[in-house]
């Protein structure tokens, strides 16, 4: 069975390594600082468009660089792009590729291939793991999250790769890559999801993510894992990322707020809800969310609270609970709810991003911003889960966010 299983790693390895000379140059280059979003009404392209961006990635790190990526929903994919048969590929020409992945991935096609190629020895420059390797009889977890309680088990949700280099096809290499957002590697995250992935280049940025993929690492050969863990890149730049697990203060409830990171970044947006621009001008605070799971009620208090002030509020959701629906009663806030659930004449489609867009006065700054990333506002998101958070200021950024955002609302109204 394993002289088959390498066989077959040779074959796929031959097939998506990249083609040298002018041909290569005809695929275009992966975007940089900039977002891919999946659109899953549209064609193949469109709807694979965020895998074809991690293709990209993967194929133009040079022998003898890095992949490290660490994913909760992997497999194999039924598209040119997919991520599996480009790492077989990326690491039989030198490349050292280490992959972390939920215990619920172990044995599928993806793990399989992976691991006849990379082996199973995290000491060494290539393996594939599973955060219950080590602990096979014991109750699921995360890698680093261990917590078990009404909610859920531990679970490793990340979505992230970094790249120590990738070169553009002009020749120049870009250093210190990271890939990071929404969507599972698999094929209804294309088809049946909207998700959007986020890729940018910043040298802190990438060693804090080579930090955490170290720890998710490290923090899998321990029973009692690090339920406490949490992390952040500090303000100050363009990127600032928060990693997870997060646990309450002590004597406080599962359910504290103040020990709540979306909780918090919310505390900071002027509760005046208007702003002035450089050229006098004054603006509405307009925050919007895009959210697969929403059942942290404090969450949507904030946000109705600044709604009721006279903030710009709008939600498209897939699951939310009660505490959080009633939240919203009595505000001007929209709220649209996209999960189609495949009845005649309809799609089995939902939104899977988890992302909040903030457009108005933070603290003492008028810079749009971006939150995305694997996180939900979901209670065990928050305190049972390896997961990230990714802020990115900019109003390019946010802009393209908000195009994206408007599709989607407007395609689940209209289509509900």
């Amino acid at each position: 069975m394993r002289a088959v299983l390498l066989a077959l790693v040779t074959v796929l390895a031959a097939a998506f390594s990249p083609v040298p000379g002018a041909l290569a140059s005809a695929e275009p280059d992966p975007v940089v600082n900039r977002p891919v979003f999946n659109d899953p009404w549209g064609a193949p392209a469109a709807q694979y468009a965020s895998f074809t961006q991690f293709a990209r990635l993967i194929d133009r790190v040079p022998a003898g660089e890095e992949i490290v990526l660490s994913w909760f929903g992997f497999d194999v994919l039924k598209h040119e792009s997919d991520p599996t048969a480009h790492l077989l590929a990326a690491h039989a020409r030198g490349v050292s590729v280490k992959v972390v992945l939920d215990h619920g991935q172990a044995g599928n096609r993806a793990h399989t291939q992976l691991k006849a190629a990379l082996g199973t020895d995290d000491a060494k420059p290539s393996f594939v793991v599973t955060c219950k390797d080590k602990f096979p009889k014991g109750p699921d977890r995360g890698c680093i999250a261990t917590r078990v309680s009404s909610w859920s088990n531990g679970y490793n949700h990340t979505k992230f790769a970094a790249f120590s280099k990738v070169r553009m096809n002009n020749g120049a290499i870009v250093p210190d890559v990271v890939f990071t957002g929404s969507s599972n590697v698999g094929d209804w995250d294309a088809v049946e999801a909207y998700n959007d992935m986020f890729t940018l280049a910043d040298a802190k940025a990438h060693k804090a993510f080579r930090t955490y993929f170290a720890d998710l690492v490290r923090y899998r050969r321990t029973a009692a894992g690090d339920n406490d863990y949490y992390t952040d890149t500090g303000s100050g730049s363009q990127f600032r990322a928060f990693f997870f697990p997060r646990k309450e203060r002590s004597g406080q409830p599962y359910a504290d707020p103040a020990t709540d990171t979306v909780y918090n970044t919310l505390l900071s947006v002027d509760p005046s809800c208007r702003y002035q621009e450089p050229d006098g001008s004054w603006h509405q605070t307009d925050l919007r969310v895009v959210m697969l799971a929403f059942n942290r009620d404090p969450v949507a208090a904030k946000l109705a609270e600044l709604s009721r002030k006279g903030c710009w509020v709008d939600v498209v959701y897939a699951g939310a609970s009660k505490e959080v629906l009633d939240a919203f009663k009595g505000t001007k806030a929209q709220l649209t709810k996209c999960d189609f659930d495949g009845t005649p004449g309809k799609r089995d489609l939902q939104v899977h991003s988890k992302t909040l867009l903030i457009d108005g006065k933070y603290d003492k700054d008028i810079t749009p911003r971006v939150y995305t990333g694997s996180h939900n506002y979901a209670w065990s998101a928050l305190r049972q889960a390896d997961e990230i958070l990714l802020r990115i200021t900019g109003r390019a950024v946010h802009d393209e966010y908000l195009r994206n955002f408007w599709k989607i609302r407007d395609t689940c109204r209209g289509r509900a």
